[in-house]
């Protein structure tokens, strides 16, 4: 039963359906595909809410490294690539949501406040 939960930013993506992914460290027990995975909103807390369930559709391994390059399973993506890596995710211009160039800089901004880089981990689909 492999349930994530979600910072408050991602919720309305989550709930929305335009964020379909999520990237985790590599943990025992991680989805695979065709698990049910659990999405939450501050999962051990007392404000923990349950955001829905879906089927995982593949996990892929993903590297992240400093210098910003970006890896799935073995291989570089591009720039485009990282962009809409990063909006999938759910990292978005405030003023245009929609718009997905740059949103990687977003991403990678957030990363290194958050992660200690080079990052290896899987980005879980559903």
């Amino acid at each position: 039963m492999p349930a994530y939960s979600f910072k408050e930013r991602f919720v309305p993506m989550i709930l929305d359906k335009s964020k379909r992914q999520t990237i985790r460290n590599k943990r025992k027990g991680q989805a695979k595909k065709g698990d049910t995975v659990y999405l939450y909103f501050g999962m051990r807390t007392k404000w923990c809410r349950k955001l829905g369930e879906e089927i995982c559709t593949a996990t892929k391994e993903i590297v992240i490294k400093k210098t910003g390059s970006v890896y799935i399973n073995g291989r570089k993506l591009t720039d485009h690539e990282k962009d809409v890596l990063a909006w999938n995710d759910g990292f978005r211009h405030p003023d245009e949501p929609k718009q997905k160039s740059c949103c990687f800089q977003l991403m990678l901004r957030w990363w290194k406040q958050t992660h200690s880089l080079p990052f290896i981990g899987d980005i879980i689909y559903w």
